[in-house]
């Protein structure tokens, strides 16, 4: 341990490369938080704006009214979440799969 550490202190390849390490440990995190909040919000949207009407498929544009994101995140978020389906026929429309 006592040898990485010195390693880390006195070799400025081997700190750059442990401080870029880190970096982008965190910059995935962050990352990754954001779009799990961010897909969590489409999703309780998804649910609340269903209940009561039989139209299922909300557009990207509701959506992303509704929840204060842009457009291009809404359609991001929505084509890589697990819950959520895109509509065949209508490209921009999601609807919310149990």
């Amino acid at each position: 341990m006592a040898d990485i550490i010195d390693d880390l202190s006195n070799n400025a390849l081997v700190s750059t490369l442990a401080g870029a390490a880190i970096l982008a440990l965190c910059a995935w995190a962050w990352r990754a938080w954001r779009n799990k909040r961010d897909g969590d919000l489409i999703v309780r949207f998804l649910t609340s704006s269903s209940k009561g009407t039989a139209f299922t498929f909300r557009s990207t544009q509701a959506i992303a009214a509704n929840t204060r994101l842009s457009e291009g995140r809404v359609a991001f978020l929505c084509a890589g979440h697990k819950k959520v389906r895109r509509n065949e026929k209508e490209m921009q429309s999601w609807r919310l799969v149990q």
